[in-house]
């Protein structure tokens, strides 16, 4: 069977089946493969913070919050109420995703002229790669992130390959959807039209089917837009938030050479052979300049380290095709058990530090230590919070506990309050922290005791003549967290208001 190499112009309109492998049917017992590993450590640990979060997000069900569209709520929502309030039960869709991309990432290698032996490699440098095992572990933005830049990766090369221009409809159905989850893949297709236009595809972009699927894109992303307009554009008062708190000369710095670790040692020379072929390719050749006009981008503005994540799937499946190509070219022709075995070591290697395979007593009790993956320790200790919490509550003379307020200074406290906190007879948390603000300090009673965790006492003091430390968050081992050491409050004698103190209380990051 022929192998369509990327140097190769693309087949003609209309022939271009007969130039196409099969797929690779072992990609879907690689794909289940991901899947079972992300559900068989989903229950370890517990909720991750952002995941407390969404879940609070759930139960206030809108078109937009301030830190992201509407999309990984509804996710939540629908987890929760298929599968019932716990990790695992949000957790499955994340993994279901993590396989999905998998199988893109082969099709990618299909699509770019590879046969079983490129299929095998780019599926699984995919399923092995150390910031995709750990992304689909947990409910996140990141994950559909991922899913849906390889979906639109997927779709343009499919386009240029076979000429149809219909597929800029599908392609604006995959970025307003992507849309509705994270605005980075903004980012995708700035770095794809600017590759079509200096990589020979400048046709491409000028047809009645692009500007179709553009105005697909726009239509479904204009809730969030009307959102945002109806808030003060708050997303964009959030990212001038994270640009001021992240980017720095020492982030951008840092960037590109961070890209090694978090696409995993062993895999770097097959994307940078991928690369290298894509940027060779008459007809590919867009997605690799989009690659690194996205890293340039990213670079430039001091991007977190796992935005670029999602772009590795291309440059895998054009890999995969290279590694094919120097397996055949070898006499006697080689298999690919030496890429299995190479992936496989690095994949068994990086497990620990991205999924929580361990005990939970493993894990760091000091900062530095934690910075190797912040998210297995965010998943620690929220239950011995509210439990602390609950004890604090238990000092108060009980005519004060009738209209007892809750206030938190970040959004993982306050989730965690709100799933855990009626088993306590604690009252639902109010905070300024993101959304939470927005959603005011609704039943919050002027005048009454409050509990204040993570909050500082000067501010407490603007708000209540008598701020009293009444102990400190721990965690479960010591286990180092954002949250061990934060102080917790009992807080008299209001001064002013809720609805005065209010404005305020915000603070977005």
């Amino acid at each position: 069977m022929t192998t369509i190499c990327l140097t190769d112009p693309p087949p003609a309109v209309g022939r271009a089946s007969s130039g196409v492998a099969p797929l690779w049917k072992g990609v879907y017992g690689l794909a289940a493969g991901l899947v079972a590993v992300e559900l068989a450590v989903s229950a370890r640990y517990g909720f991750h913070r952002d995941e407390l979060y969404f879940l609070a997000c759930a139960r206030h069900l809108a078109w937009g919050y301030v830190d992201q569209p509407p999309l990984v709520p509804a996710v939540a929502w629908l987890a929760t109420h298929l599968f019932g309030t716990s990790p695992t039960a949000l957790r499955i869709l994340p993994a279901l995703a993590g396989g999905a991309t998998v199988v893109l990432t082969v099709l990618m290698a299909r699509e770019l002229g590879g046969r079983r032996k490129a299929q095998v490699v780019a599926g699984l440098a995919a399923a092995t790669s150390p910031q995709v095992v750990s992304a689909f572990h947990l409910l996140s933005t990141t994950v559909f992130d991922l899913f849906f830049w390889g979906l639109v990766c997927y779709l343009v090369l499919r386009l240029l390959r076979v000429g149809d221009q219909r597929l800029w409809v599908a392609i604006g159905a995959a970025v307003g959807l992507g849309l509705l989850d994270k605005i980075n893949v903004l980012f995708l297709m700035v770095g794809l039209v600017v590759g079509m236009f200096f990589g020979g595809q400048r046709r491409a972009l000028v047809t009645p089917w692009t500007a179709l699927g553009a105005l697909v894109a726009l239509v479904l992303w204009s809730p969030n837009l009307v959102w945002n307009a109806h808030h003060s554009w708050a997303a964009l008062a959030m990212l001038q938030s994270l640009h001021h708190e992240n980017a720095s000369l020492g982030a951008s710095i840092a960037f590109i050479p961070s890209q090694v670790i978090v696409v995993g040692p062993v895999l770097v020379v097959l994307w940078l052979a991928g690369l290298r072929d894509l940027l060779r390719s008459p007809w590919a050749r867009p997605l690799g300049i989009a690659y690194l006009v996205v890293l340039g981008l990213f670079t430039l503005g001091g991007a977190k380290t796992y935005y670029l994540a999602a772009m590795y799937f291309v440059l895998f499946a054009a890999g995969g095709v290279w590694a094919e190509m120097r397996l055949d070219s070898r006499q006697p022709t080689k298999n690919t058990r030496g890429w299995v075995l190479l992936m496989a070591v690095g994949f068994i290697v990086a497990l620990p530090l991205v999924v929580p395979v361990l005990s939970r007593s493993t894990l760091p009790t000091g900062s530095w230590e934690s910075n190797i993956n912040k998210d297995l320790s965010a998943t620690v200790g929220w239950q011995e919070l509210v439990q602390q919490v609950a004890d604090v509550t238990k000092t108060v003379p009980g005519g004060e506990r009738a209209n007892l307020v809750i206030f938190t200074g970040d959004y993982g406290a306050a989730g965690a309050i709100d799933l855990w906190g009626p088993r306590y007879g604690l009252p639902h948390a109010i905070s300024g922290h993101n959304s939470y603000w927005w959603w005011g300090p609704s039943g919050a009673h002027d005048g009454a005791t409050t509990i204040a965790v993570d909050l500082p006492r000067p501010y407490l003091l603007t708000i209540f003549s008598e701020v009293t430390p009444a102990g400190a968050v721990h965690t479960p081992g010591d286990v180092w967290t954002e949250e061990r050491g934060d102080p917790i409050w009992i807080c008299r004698g209001q001064k002013q208001s809720w609805a005065r103190a209010w404005p305020a209380a915000r603070h977005y990051g």
